[in-house]
């Protein structure tokens, strides 16, 4: 429903790494995501069998972004189900990976980064009808995780890498001042606002669902520059069958392409 060919969402990440070799072993033997495709200096993998995408491609003697740089907050991927999210809860702390929770009327939430500081939320949505509003505007309010019951859920097979039915749920973007990219973000993705976190971000979706992108200035003024040799978030594949636009860079220098990748 909320990432089907009626929708509008991002369906592909690609992220410039400095060490292949040495991020490789995170996301292929703790997380299990599936090799797609791969060179001497970029993986592809397929998140579940959803025909969502996340590219990691290794720069050498890249650009260090700025920290108050426009780019990555982190990538949403959306689980199937609760049993899924305990049992990667249990995954992580096997391999000791530091881990981080929130639980919000829509969803369930665990935060992590990859060795490069690459942000994650891995989350499972909770069902429409317990989701809390303010007038229209879904509410986000967070609160902390309940560990043993989250644990209670843990399967008997425990983590068996990337479930099929997972996809790129949402995606969350530092960006530079609301006022310079609110209408920009409105205007060119088919989204409409659908929650309210603080005067300092924009949440928005098609298909009424909490959210499918998410700017904020929390950290970040600075616009973008160099996509393709800059560390970190280097492009963005979106789904949006009604605009005649191939490409785009707004206001914050992010790059999305789109309709380049098939929706299934």
């Amino acid at each position: 429903m909320f990432h089907s060919k009626h929708s509008h969402f991002v369906n592909g990440i690609t992220i410039n790494v400095r060490n292949l070799a040495d991020l490789r072993p995170f996301y292929e033997t703790i997380l299990g995501f599936e090799v797609i495709t791969e060179t001497n200096h970029s993986v592809r993998y397929e998140i579940g069998q959803s025909n969502h995408f996340l590219t990691l491609n290794e720069v050498i003697n890249g650009r260090e972004p700025l920290l108050s740089e426009a780019g990555l907050f982190y990538v949403g991927i959306l689980l199937p189900s609760i049993t899924d999210l305990a049992d990667l809860l249990v995954q992580m702390t096997d391999f000791e990976i530091p881990v981080n929770g929130g639980e919000q009327s829509v969803c369930m939430s665990l935060f992590f980064e990859d060795p490069e500081g690459n942000a994650y939320k891995f989350y499972v949505d909770h069902d429409m009808d317990y989701w809390v509003y303010d007038n229209e505007n879904v509410k986000l309010d967070i609160e902390a995780i309940n560990v043993p019951r989250l644990l209670t859920n843990v399967s008997e097979q425990t983590w068996q890498g990337i479930p099929k039915g997972t996809k790129i749920g949402n995606l969350s973007l530092k960006t530079i001042r609301m006022s310079e990219v609110e209408s920009y973000y409105l205007r060119y993705f088919g989204l409409e606002l659908s929650a309210y976190l603080d005067q300092f971000s924009l949440y928005m979706s098609s298909n009424q669902y909490h959210h499918h992108l998410a700017v904020n200035q929390w950290l970040s003024s600075t616009k973008r520059v160099m996509n393709n040799v800059t560390y970190g978030l280097a492009l963005i594949d979106y789904y949006y069958p009604e605009t005649t636009h191939i490409d785009v860079k707004g206001p914050d220098g992010l790059h999305f392409r789109f309709n380049f990748i098939e929706v299934v």
